[in-house]
């Protein structure tokens, strides 16, 4: 299936993971949420190889540390997910061969980021190997599309905050949530 020949290979990229500290559903209603991104992140590493048709097909090492059963029920979704995320991208795993690498020290589990985490790590990382410059924003919209893969519709809370990290205040729309980014004071 995938080997070493000739591969783009990306360093590691980041998703952080999040804390909701006020309105975790609020968004749903149009209403703003608070949200903490935390230092514990996801790391991706991707290799991509050349879309000659020589190597196909999508492997994932998978390296996050997680709760008991978390990545065995989670695996369908996840799967789904980073199939989004590849199709956002343009990219065909039975044309072009494609490893992802995933680690950090976010422990998957719900509640706390870790699929958006992974698909933001994922998309930083696909940007890095084809190589595409892509804005904090289109990286968002990535890992917004590879959340639908765990959430179907989601707040785009957890992919914000996996992105941007430090302190948001999210507000949902009827389109895309918007948000705004806490600063500190300088003072």
């Amino acid at each position: 299936m995938l080997s070493p020949q000739a591969a783009i290979a990306s360093s590691s990229h980041k998703g952080y993971g999040k804390l909701i500290l006020f309105g975790e559903h609020f968004v749903v209603y149009k209403a703003s949420a608070i949200v903490g991104a935390i230092s514990a992140a996801t790391t991706c590493q991707c290799e991509l190889y050349p879309e000659d048709g020589t190597t196909s097909g999508l492997l994932v090492v998978d390296h996050r540390p997680a709760v008991p059963g978390y990545k065995v029920q989670k695996q369908d979704e996840g799967t789904a997910a980073l199939k989004l995320v590849l199709e956002h991208f343009g990219i065909d795993s039975s044309r072009r061969g494609i490893k992802l690498t995933f680690g950090g020290d976010l422990c998957c589990v719900s509640g706390i980021g870790a699929s958006a985490s992974q698909v933001v790590a994922m998309s930083r990382a696909l940007s890095a190997a084809l190589p595409r410059a892509m804005t904090e924003d289109e990286i968002n919209a990535a890992g917004y599309e590879g959340e639908k893969g765990y959430h179907g519709t989601p707040s785009g809370i957890d992919n914000t905050a996996a992105t941007f990290g430090g302190g948001l205040r999210v507000r949902g729309t009827d389109g895309a949530p918007r948000f705004h980014r806490q600063k500190k004071d300088k003072t």
